[in-house]
C-alpha cells in the first residue's frame, strides 16, 4: 500500500472516531427514539434501501446478477459534502444477510480528501460476495460498538462507478442523484450497527470477537 494512501486512510479513521458519538440514531431532540419513532425509522430506511437499490440498478442492470450470487448487501443513504480539501459523508443504511431473517440497520460515517466545493446526494450500495466477508465487516469494531470499516480509493460520487476496495470480497457502487463533486477523492469508511433500531435479538446474534489467546 502506498504512503500516500495509508496516510489517508489513517487521517480518515480518527477523523471518524472523533465524530462517532453523533453516528447513533436521535430522536429532533437529540434524546433516544421512542419506540414508535424506532418504528417510523426503520420503514423510512427500508424504503430508503429500495429506492436507493432501484437507481443502481436502472444505471446498471447487471448489479442485480452480483447481488443474486452474493451472500448479502448494504444500501446506505449518504450525503457527500465536499469542501477545498476535507469530504465528510454520514447517513442512515441497512445490511441484508441471506442468513439472517431481520436485516441490520447501520449508520455510516465516511471522511477523505477531495478538492473543490460541492454537496451530493448519494446512495451507497455494498455487495458482499461470501458470509465471511459480512462477518469481517461486523467484526471491526471503534470505540467498543460494532461496526465495519474499509477503506475506499478511486471514489468518485455520482459516477454511478464502482468503489475499489482494499478487501476484494467486498464491492462498492455509488449513485449520485444531484449536486456535484469535482473530482475523486480518496479516505476511509466507518460504519456502525445501529443500537437503537435493532432490537435485542438482533444485537446478541451479531459476531463476536474471539478471546485473545495468550
Amino acid at each position: 500500500m502506498k504512503f500516500k494512501s495509508i496516510l489517508s486512510y489513517a487521517i480518515a479513521a480518527l477523523s471518524a472516531a472523533f465524530i462517532l458519538s453523533g453516528c447513533q440514531s436521535t430522536g429532533a431532540d437529540g434524546k433516544p427514539l421512542t419506540p414508535a419513532e424506532i418504528i417510523q425509522k426503520r420503514d423510512a430506511t427500508m424504503q430508503m434501501s429500495t429506492t436507493g437499490l432501484d437507481a443502481l440498478l436502472k444505471q446498471k442492470p447487471d448489479v442485480k446478477k452480483e447481488i443474486d450470487a452474493a451472500a448479502g448487501y448494504a444500501v446506505f443513504d449518504t450525503s457527500n459534502y465536499n469542501i477545498v480539501l476535507l469530504v465528510l459523508a454520514r447517513g442512515e443504511g441497512v445490511l441484508f444477510d441471506k442468513r439472517r431473517k431481520n436485516p441490520i440497520f447501520m449508520q455510516a460515517v465516511k471522511t477523505g480528501e477531495g478538492v473543490g466545493a460541492g454537496y451530493q446526494k448519494q446512495y451507497q450500495i455494498i455487495i458482499f460476495k461470501n458470509t465471511t466477508a459480512i462477518d469481517q465487516f461486523l467484526l471491526a469494531s471503534v470505540a467498543g460498538q460494532q461496526g465495519g470499516v474499509d477503506v475506499e480509493a478511486n471514489f468518485s460520487a455520482g459516477s454511478g462507478g464502482t468503489i475499489r476496495s482494499f478487501n476484494p470480497e467486498i464491492t462498492f457502487y455509488t449513485v449520485g442523484l444531484s449536486g456535484y463533486d469535482l473530482q475523486a477523492n480518496y479516505g476511509g469508511a466507518l460504519f456502525l450497527v445501529d443500537q437503537q433500531l435493532n432490537d435485542a435479538a438482533t444485537l446478541a446474534s451479531l459476531p463476536k470477537k474471539k478471546p485473545a489467546t495468550k
